[in-house]
């Protein structure tokens, strides 16, 4: 993955983080229709950061790989 790609990875989940973190601090819904749409939409931020800390730790892991290989390679210290 491009290290652009990753940045705006990384950003993208720090406003969500930022976003879950408002959802929590607001009052809770009156009703059950607000309080159902409320519980939505945090589920939906909490489904999209979970899919991008996904990608960046089968990124991470992969490049943990590759760099564990090319220091077999060359005999490691």
């Amino acid at each position: 993955m491009e290290k652009l790609r990753r940045i705006e990875l990384i950003q993208r989940s720090l406003g969500i983080r930022h976003k879950l973190k408002v959802h929590d601090s607001m009052r809770s819904p009156e009703t059950h229709e607000a309080h159902s749409l409320m519980l939505v939409a945090k589920w939906e931020l909490e489904v999209e950061l979970h899919a991008i800390e996904q990608i960046l730790a089968e990124d991470r892991h992969v490049n943990v790989m590759k760099k564990r290989k090319d220091m077999e390679k060359e005999g490691a210290p």
